[in-house]
C-alpha cells in the first residue's frame, strides 16, 4: 500500500539519491505488443439475423398479450383464437429466439475464422456494469419467454381439449360429429371425457394418435367415412360408468312413439312402452332387463368377423356362479377359432348397443316422423312422408346441393300430383321444405359420405340389426338353449293404436301384445322387422 502525502509536499529522497538529485524516470505502463490482436466488444445486433429475431421475438410477445387479453375478456370460445393465441404466438416467439441464437453463433465463428478477438461470452464480470445490466436484461427477458411458453403450453393443452377443438378446427373432417353431438343428449359433456377419460396414459396415448390425424388432415389422406366404430375407444367402465352406475340401473321407463305410414293420409300410430331398463329387481332381488347384461359378476363375450360388429356367430356368456354357456350359430360360414389365444374376442360393455350416444345420425323415416310429430311438417300434405324418404335418400353432393333441389323437388311434385291444391297448401310445403333441408343438414354429409348407413345404430331393430344380432338369432347352445328374444325381454307394450292422442289408444298397464299397423296376420311372430323394413324406409 503506498503512503498517502498532501499534494504540495515533495517526495521522501530514496537511499543513496539526494534531494537535488535528478527526479526519477516515471515509468509507463506495460504496452501490448502490436502483433497481439486487442479485444472487442461488440453488440449482438450487428448480425442483420439478430435484428430480424429480436424483432419476431418482440412482435410474437405482443401479439401474444393482446391475444391473451381479448382471450380472457372475451365471452364466447373460438377455436380459432385459442390456436393462435396459445399455439401460434408462442412458436413464433421460440422461431424468433433460435433466429437470434442462430446470429450469434454466425458473429462468433465469422470472428474466429478471421483472427478477430470479439468478446461474445457470457461470463459473469461483476467489475462490469454495463455487462451486469445487459445479463440481467437477459436473464429477465430468457425468464419471460420462459414463463410465456409454459403457460402457454398449458393454455394449448387446454385448446386442444376443448369441444370447439375437437368439432370446428378440423370442420371438414369432423363436422358430422360436431352436428349431431350439438344435438345429442351428451350435448354438455367435453368430448375428451368420453374419448380420452381421466390419467396421463390415455392423454399421451389421445395426443400421439392425434399427430397421425394432423398429418392424415394436412395431406388430405383420411379415410371417408371416418370408420367406426373406434377401434382404441378407453374402456366404457372407464368412462361412461363415472356418470352411469350400474348397480343404479332398475326399474322401467315409460316411452311413447309416434309413427307416420306411407299412405296419402300419412295416418298415424302411437305405441307406449314400459322399457325394463333393469338390472336387479327392487321387489325381488332378481337379475333382469336389458342392463342385465352389465351387471356386476357377469361376463359377456362374443366375436365378430365384421368390422362393424354386426355380424356375430358366437356368444359365451359366464355367470356370477362360475356356469358358462356358449351360443354358435350353426348357419354361420366359418370363423376364427374363439379359443385361439390370437383370435380377438370383445368383452361386451355398454358400446355394444349404446353405439352412438353423441353422434346419432338419424334415418329419414325417423327424422320425419319427428318433424310431422312435432307439427314443423304438416299431415295434411298427402304421401308427404314417403315424398320426404324419397327426397331425403336421394344422392346429392353436398349439403349445398340438398339444400337447392329438395325445396324445388318438393314444389315439382304437388305441381304435377295435386295441381288443384297448390295454392292452399303451398306455405305448407315451403314449411315442409325448411325442415326436410334441416333433416339433411343434420344428418347427411356427402362430403364425408356420412350418414345413417355408414355409422349404424345398435339400439333399434327396425333399421339394422341391432339387438337382433344376438337375441332372436339362430345361435344356440350346446343343450340347445337360444338366447332369449321374445319383445317382452325388454319392453312392454302398455298402450298403442292409430292416433296421436295417447288417451285414445288401447292401453292394458299389465301389457298387450303387438299389434301390426297393417294386417300382415301373424308374420310378425315368425319373422324380424328388418326383414320388411328397409334401411331406407324402417320406422
Amino acid at each position: 500500500m503506498s503512503e498517502v502525502r498532501p499534494p504540495d509536499e515533495p517526495p521522501a529522497n530514496t537511499p543513496g539519491q539526494s534531494s537535488a538529485g535528478p527526479s526519477p524516470v516515471p515509468v509507463d505502463p506495460p504496452s501490448l505488443s502490436e502483433d497481439e490482436p486487442i479485444t472487442e466488444v461488440r453488440s449482438l445486433y450487428r448480425h442483420p439475423l439478430a435484428g430480424v429475431g429480436g424483432a419476431i421475438m418482440v412482435a410474437g410477445g405482443l401479439m401474444f398479450l393482446v391475444l391473451v387479453a381479448i382471450d380472457m375478456t372475451s365471452g364466447r370460445q373460438n377455436s380459432y383464437r385459442s390456436l393462435v393465441t396459445y399455439v401460434a404466438m408462442p412458436f413464433v416467439v421460440l422461431v424468433g429466439a433460435l433466429i437470434f441464437l442462430l446470429a450469434v453463433r454466425r458473429q462468433v465463428m465469422n470472428a474466429r475464422r478471421r483472427g478477430e478477438k470479439v468478446q461474445f461470452t457470457l461470463r459473469v464480470e461483476p467489475s462490469n456494469p454495463r455487462y451486469m445490466r445487459s445479463l440481467w436484461v437477459f436473464l429477465g427477458v430468457g425468464a419471460v419467454v420462459l414463463l410465456v411458453v409454459g403457460w402457454s403450453g398449458f393454455k394449448g393443452y387446454e385448446a386442444t381439449d376443448s369441444v370447439a377443438f375437437c368439432g370446428q378446427t378440423c370442420h371438414k373432417v369432423m363436422e358430422p360429429e360436431a352436428v349431431t353431438y350439438e344435438h345429442s343428449p351428451h350435448a354438455r359433456v367435453p368430448c375428451v371425457e368420453c374419448h380420452i377419460g381421466s390419467g396421463t396414459s390415455f392423454w399421451v396415448r389421445s395426443k400421439v394418435d392425434g399427430i397421425r390425424q394432423v398429418v392424415a388432415t394436412l395431406t388430405n389422406s383420411y379415410p371417408r367415412p371416418i370408420p367406426t366404430p373406434v377401434k382404441n375407444l378407453r374402456p366404457a367402465q372407464q368412462t361412461c360408468e363415472t356418470c352411469h352406475w350400474p348397480n343404479q340401473f332398475y326399474g322401467r321407463k315409460l316411452v311413447t312413439r309416434r309413427y307416420f305410414q306411407t299412405d296419402e293420409q300419412n295416418s298415424p300410430w302411437t305405441i307406449s312402452l314400459l322399457v325394463n331398463i333393469g338390472g336387479s329387481n327392487t321387489h325381488t332381488g332378481s337379475q333382469e332387463g336389458i342392463h342385465w347384461h352389465m351387471l356386476i359378476g357377469k361376463k359377456i363375450e362374443y366375436l365378430a368377423t365384421d368390422e362393424k360388429r354386426q355380424v356375430i356367430p358366437w356368444v359365451r356368456v359366464t355367470r356370477d356362479d362360475g356356469t358358462v354357456t356358449v351360443y354358435k350359430d350353426p348357419t354361420a360360414p366359418s370363423y376364427p377359432d374363439p379359443d385361439d389365444p390370437k383370435t380377438a374376442l370383445r368383452v361386451f360393455d355398454c358400446m355394444d348397443c349404446h353405439n352412438r350416444p353423441s353422434h346419432l345420425f338419424l334415418p329419414p323415416a325417423v327424422a320425419i316422423n319427428q318433424e310431422i310429430a312435432r307439427g314443423t311438417i304438416s299431415r295434411d300434405l298427402p304421401y308427404i312422408r314417403r315424398v320426404g324418404l324419397d327426397l331425403l335418400n336421394r344422392s346429392y353432393t353436398s349439403q349445398q346441393e340438398a339444400a337447392e333441389k329438395i325445396p324445388t323437388a318438393l314444389l315439382a311434385y304437388y305441381e304435377q300430383a295435386y295441381p288443384q291444391r297448390v295454392g292452399e297448401i303451398r306455405r305448407q310445403i315451403e314449411t315442409a321444405s325448411v325442415s326436410l333441408v334441416r333433416v339433411y343438414e343434420s344428418n347427411f354429409f356427402p362430403v364425408m359420405k356420412t350418414d345413417y348407413r355408414s355409422h349404424l345404430n345398435n339400439l333399434s331393430h327396425f333399421v339394422n340389426e341391432g339387438c337382433f344380432r344376438c337375441h332372436g338369432s339362430n345361435k344356440v347352445s350346446d343343450t340347445g338353449e337360444k338366447i332369449n328374444g321374445a319383445c317382452d325381454t325388454c319392453h312392454t307394450i302398455v298402450a298403442q293404436g292409430p292416433s296421436t292422442d295417447v288417451s285414445k289408444l288401447d292401453h292394458d298397464l299389465l301389457g298387450l301384445e303387438f299389434r301390426h299397423p297393417v294386417d300382415i296376420g301373424t308374420q310378425w311372430r315368425e319373422i324380424r322387422c328388418t326383414d320388411c323394413h328397409t334401411p331406407q324406409e324402417g320406422y
